[in-house]
């Protein structure tokens, strides 16, 4: 499960490179799909929502339900545990080990070529990132319009690959971006 939370954070941290390298990867429209994530010979899928810097996915881990909400515009993130009625509140701003967009405003992504995905026309990137002293190399197959479909690479711990499908270009409700009223938000401690 290590290595779950590691790739969870370089989900992350590819978002806060996408949000500071405008035109490789950081979406351009809204969409819905099914993000499949296959870490470590383990699969976790669920639905994920995009809008304008706001992410929404939800995923079932060990039985127990949980969704995990991104917001730049406030530069934070929410693990939600609906079945516990509570969640988590962490900051992504640098202070804290939370990967923020500035720690990725120098990637430079390398243009590999073009593809199909399910039907898309993609740009496939490589891009070579480190973090607390180890790197890594990421494949990235995004689409004209932002919208990565595609990711894998390995770190230290393993491989993982992250995939799109069912994928729907449109507005998302306001309120999948938001905690759910009557949680509890709890601060992650040293925060």
């Amino acid at each position: 499960m290590r290595l779950f939370a590691a790739v969870l954070c370089l989900a992350l941290s590819l978002s806060a490179a996408a949000a500071a390298a405008p035109g490789w990867i950081r979406p351009e429209v809204a969409y819905s799909a099914t993000r499949t994530m296959t870490v470590g010979g383990h699969e976790i899928s669920g639905p994920l929502h995009y809008d304008d810097g706001k992410e929404r996915f939800e995923m079932s881990m060990d039985g127990a339900r949980h969704i995990m909400i991104r917001r730049e515009d406030r530069q934070r993130v929410y693990m939600v545990m609906p079945d516990m009625g509570m969640a988590m509140e962490m900051v992504f701003d640098g202070s804290n080990g939370m990967p923020s967009a500035g720690d990725y405003a120098d990637l430079q992504p390398e243009e590999l070529g073009r593809e199909t995905i399910g039907g898309e026309a993609v740009t496939k990137y490589r891009i070579e990132a480190g973090e607390g002293g180890e790197s890594y190399t990421v494949l990235i197959w995004a689409t004209d319009d932002g919208i990565a479909l595609r990711m894998e690479g390995a770190t230290a711990e393993g491989g993982f690959e992250m995939q799109l499908s069912d994928l729907e270009r449109g507005p998302q409700p306001a309120d999948l971006f938001e905690v759910p009223a009557g949680m509890q938000i709890m601060a992650v401690p040293g925060q």
